[in-house]
């Protein structure tokens, strides 16, 4: 159970993936050979919006800070790079596809609505069209062709890239089992997911209320206190893509 951030020449790759329970996360290569994106190649659909006012040092807790570096910095398997990587687009449109519940589709809904009323400088929207995300709700057995880079052995997966040297997020595909899991544990992947999409993407150890924790047995389907520090935190406006630990701490007051 986990992320895992792995990076191929002259450009940075992400799956994030929530193994079933009972299973053991496959191993990831660290030195994977995949195909290069351009930004050229990358979906960007977003629209333009004009960013309200955006703190310049945002307040946060002790543990708000050490929880968003070990989410937003922290990596499973992979390089050792830590730094942020997330979106710049003030639109972020997200495609919902596949066999998609009326649930599954409130589950995104509601999720889109909670990380918009979070974030002050990127917004999510639910969109009929092509997506710079795009959600798709299918048997397992079918991730591999929706997705090539699928690990096996996971009903949730996100895999993320960006153009070359930037870490600004420029397209994301979503994958979430759509059989043989429950409804709660299918919005708890749409929703862990969809915001690890977002640049959040790592996991959170003895935080059964988090939608990042890697403990198997707890399925949140809801943003905890937590979760909802570390979203307003990462796109605040003081954030940025490739910021370091330093570069994040000084970024903030620890109150």
């Amino acid at each position: 159970m986990g992320s895992r951030w792995v990076r191929a020449a002259g450009a940075a790759l992400l799956v994030a993936a929530l193994a079933p329970a009972g299973c053991d996360s496959p191993p990831a290569s660290s030195s994977p050979s995949s195909p290069v994106s351009s930004a050229a190649a990358l979906p960007r659909v977003g629209e333009d919006l004009a960013a309200g006012p955006v703190p310049t040092r945002p307040k946060v807790s002790r543990e708000t800070l050490d929880s968003f570096l070990t989410i937003a910095l922290g990596t499973e398997y992979g390089d050792n790079d830590p730094t942020i990587a997330m979106w710049e687009l003030p639109i972020v449109v997200v495609h919902l596809s596949g066999t998609l519940s009326a649930a599954g589709r409130t589950c995104a809904t509601r999720t889109v609505a909670d990380f918009n009323a979070l974030s002050a400088t990127t917004k999510l929207r639910i969109t009929s069209g092509p997506g710079d995300i795009e959600l798709h709700v299918a048997p397992r057995s079918q991730f591999a062709t929706i997705e090539p880079h699928y690990v096996p052995g996971n009903d949730g997966f996100a895999w993320v890239t960006w153009p070359a040297g930037t870490n600004a997020i420029g397209h994301a595909n979503v994958l979430v089992q759509s059989t043989g899991i429950s409804a709660r544990l299918r919005c708890h992947l749409i929703r862990r997911e969809l915001t690890q999409a977002m640049g959040l993407l790592g996991d959170l150890g003895n935080h059964p209320t988090s939608v990042f924790t890697d403990d198997k047995d707890a399925t949140p389907t809801q943003y905890s206190a937590l979760d909802k520090q570390m979203i307003k935190l990462l796109y605040s406006g003081a954030i940025h893509p490739h910021d370091d630990r330093s570069a994040v701490t000084r970024a903030v007051t620890v109150s």
